[in-house]
């Protein structure tokens, strides 16, 4: 049976993770966050667990070998499709990736990518907004309001503006983001398998305009 791999894009503030779910829900897809991975293998203090755990300690970058292993030991397992998450992140781990595609997929397989596309003018809005709590909870001042101003629903505790959320933090990630993702964008578009959605929508906008994509593509079933 033919597999569905989506591997999707989007700049900070995009919504994509609230896309990425939506579709886990309608399709039974499984998710690849190579993050979740690493999180996931090094509470169960697995072999890969327990060296990704070294590099994280240490304060370097957990080495492309051991996000490798990872992705293919997600990959091997039964699923209808898998929907990458955060990762490839730059050129060289797109070439992994591809790599993988190779040994482990089948010609049957569809492959394709998708890009949630919001302009930097939207990003810096978005998260300029963006209140968070201590107890885990997120705000925001536009979508979504504590009851009572910059309070939290839950334990009531004072919110605050996360350090990544703020204008000089947010232009070096989307400057970033923007030069890391060009050639990974550019490959996907010039084969013909790169997908943009608007994503200065409504979320059940976007997600319409995702399915009829996808089924386009022959990547869901219509």
């Amino acid at each position: 049976m033919a597999k569905a791999i989506l591997i999707v894009f989007g700049p900070p503030g995009s919504g994509k993770d609230t896309q990425i779910n939506l579709l886990l829900q309608k399709t039974g897809w499984k998710k690849i966050s190579t993050g979740e991975l690493l999180r996931a293998e090094s509470v169960l203090k697995s072999k890969l667990g327990k060296q990704a755990k070294k590099c994280m300690d240490a304060g370097d970058l957990v080495l492309n070998k051991l996000l490798i292993n990872l992705v293919i030991k997600k990959l091997k397992q039964k699923a209808k499709g898998f929907i990458f998450d955060g990762y490839p992140r730059n050129h060289g781990q797109l070439k992994d990736l591809l790599n993988m595609f190779k040994k482990y997929l089948k010609k049957s397989d569809k492959v394709l990518a998708l890009l949630i596309d919001v302009s930097d003018k939207e990003v810096k809005q978005r998260l300029s907004q963006r209140r968070v709590c201590a107890c885990g909870e997120v705000y925001h001042l536009k979508y979504n309001q504590p009851t009572s101003k910059n309070v939290c629903n839950i334990c009531r505790k004072k919110l605050f503006i996360r350090d990544d959320d703020k204008p000089k933090i947010i232009a070096h990630r989307l400057k970033i983001y923007r030069k890391n993702n060009k050639p990974i964008f550019d490959y996907w578009r010039n084969i013909g398998k790169l997908i943009k959605i608007n994503g200065e929508q409504s979320i059940d906008k976007i997600h319409k305009d995702l399915i009829i994509e996808l089924r386009k593509n022959e990547i869901l079933e219509k």
